[in-house]
């Protein structure tokens, strides 16, 4: 892995402006017109935060999570989003932004960081899998 990427905790409308590119890979349905009222809102009301990398003066990679408690959970670190550019994976980023949200986690005494994956996305599972995270619980969703 290259030691010149850092994490960068993102603050500003302009950032949040700058990790389209990064969101929209995972996130297609998305709209780019409001996803900064969007994120600004989720960091403002549900303790909402977003970390990236950047490279050339262009986000390449970026985690979303929130603190939260769970009966089933406990006091956690939700990840909702993990992504980084196709033309990035395999240079260990996001094994250093799971790091950062972790290390966040400890630094805040959580339980646990917890998430959840697609089950056909076996590429992210073998790296949560490869970077601490246990398989622990069946996800299900009834779409309205």
């Amino acid at each position: 892995m290259d030691n010149t990427y850092q994490v960068k905790l993102i603050e500003t409308d302009h950032e949040i402006q700058q990790c389209w590119e990064v969101v929209f890979l995972l996130r297609p349905h998305l709209n780019k017109n409001n996803w900064a009222t969007m994120i600004s809102e989720m960091m403002q009301h549900e303790k909402y935060s977003i970390a990236g990398i950047m490279d050339n003066g262009r986000f390449v990679a970026f985690a979303g999570y929130r603190s939260m408690t769970s009966l089933h959970s406990g006091n956690i670190i939700y990840l909702d989003d993990l992504c980084t550019l196709e033309s990035y994976r395999g240079k260990g980023l996001a094994s250093q932004l799971l790091n950062y949200v972790k290390a966040v986690a400890l630094s805040e005494k959580k339980d646990a960081v917890v998430l959840d994956t697609d089950f056909t996305n076996n590429t992210a599972q073998k790296v949560y899998l490869n970077n601490g995270f246990q398989l622990a619980a069946l996800h299900l969703a009834c779409p309205l």
